[in-house]
């Protein structure tokens, strides 16, 4: 959805696939993981609830009201997103039967979700990860546990737009709680930070689920992680459009290096291939005997970060927008348009005789705050400006 919404005027199919997901919506809450289902094999139905994947029901409406200002979408669907939120808080600590072990003994086995199948991280690269029968039929409780943090999080940020204070502080209760478990859940040797999986990392870092020392730790082992792995890509559906996020935070040169990278697995690995499409796989043709999906969105989903970060357009309210752009790797330049609903924004920058030319654009009845990679802030209104760093 925030990849989408940059390229296209997004509401109107959104809303119709919120329908689609809240028709499709369980006696007990839970959101499907396809809908409107069609084309399903038989065992993929107990995968619904599956994190992230039903989790769209409440994110998707979230994401539009960020995207285009319009609380209605938030009080349409508030029911639902509700309901999901309660089913997915009552899998706090609950048993499942094909749940395995984790390590977080008596005290934290009530602060974690260990409950359901799911798809987990998904389509990591074969030498990272390769498939097991596991990865469906038994919950994955880093994975799981972890969105239902950030999924309650975002529940609490919803009841407060809407006033509703009860809510808010129902949500923030849970979220607090499962929290504490997942920060028990990587101090056990199964699910340690002391990972090469650049998933493992990339997830807590970005949702902030771990504590001062436990952070620190996670973003030094995700970049040994990048080093050991030849700087290539190592994540999958879940983490990959986060991780350039995770390392412009750390350094905005660890963000390019990856963004560059043209080995498998990578991004530009695909289009030094020849293809016209995203892979649902990193290894493309070669991935399971060549009959995984050779036009699927995720691994595209970085195209968010090239609009928000690389170029810096962020919207900030009504009629207000932040620009912010992140210059770095061996690009000399690079350009964004956005057509939002205020007007056209554009951002863009290129290096020249030694020094990084901003130029950017306000639309009418518009303000924007101009943060430069220097630190220096601008407040500006409608209109075009020229910055040199």
């Amino acid at each position: 959805m925030n990849t989408a919404s940059w390229l296209f005027d997004y509401m109107t199919f959104a809303r119709k696939f919120e329908d689609d997901l809240c028709d499709e919506q369980k006696r007990n809450g839970c959101f499907r993981q396809i809908a409107p289902m069609g084309g399903v094999d038989f065992y993929m139905t107990a995968m619904d609830g599956s994190p992230r994947w039903s989790d769209a029901g409440v994110l998707i409406p979230y994401r539009l009201y960020k995207k285009y200002g319009d609380k209605r979408i938030l009080k349409k669907y508030y029911g639902n997103m509700r309901r999901y939120a309660m089913y997915k808080i009552r899998s706090i600590g609950k048993w499942y039967p094909t749940a395995l072990p984790t390590g977080v003994g008596i005290k934290n086995i009530g602060k974690i979700v260990n409950y359901g199948q799911s798809y987990g991280e998904w389509a990591e690269p074969t030498d990272v990860r390769a498939f097991a029968i596991n990865d469906f039929v038994s919950p994955h409780p880093e994975e799981t546990t972890a969105y239902v943090v950030y999924l309650l999080e975002h529940m609490e940020k919803i009841a407060r737009i809407l006033d509703n204070s009860e809510d808010e502080k129902l949500y923030k209760k849970y979220a607090d709680k499962v929290r504490d478990g997942y920060r028990a859940l990587v101090k056990s040797k199964k699910f340690s930070l002391d990972t090469d999986r650049q998933a493992k990392l990339v997830r807590p870092l970005y949702m902030n689920l771990l504590d001062g020392k436990q952070k620190e730790y996670a973003q030094k082992r995700l970049i040994r992680a990048l080093e050991n792995y030849g700087w290539r890509l190592g994540t999958g559906f879940l983490s990959t459009p986060l991780i350039l996020d995770v390392l412009a935070d750390i350094d905005i040169e660890y963000a390019y290096r990856l963004l560059e990278n043209v080995q498998m697995p990578g991004w530009l690995f695909m289009t030094k291939m020849g293809s016209t499409t995203i892979w649902e796989s990193w290894e493309g043709t070669e991935a399971q005997g060549g009959i995984a999906s050779l036009n699927h969105y995720s691994k595209g989903a970085v195209c968010e970060w090239l609009f928000r970060g690389m170029c810096g357009i962020n919207i900030d309210g009504e009629n207000h927008f932040i620009i912010k752009p992140l210059p770095g790797g061996h690009f000399t330049f690079a350009n964004a348009i956005y057509k939002s609903i205020f007007g056209e924004v554009k951002s863009g920058w290129k290096k020249e005789n030694g020094k990084i030319v901003f130029e950017i654009s306000i639309p009418s009845n518009c303000t924007a705050n101009v943060i430069l990679p220097n630190g220096e802030s601008k407040n500006v209104t409608a209109g075009q400006y020229s910055f040199e760093v």
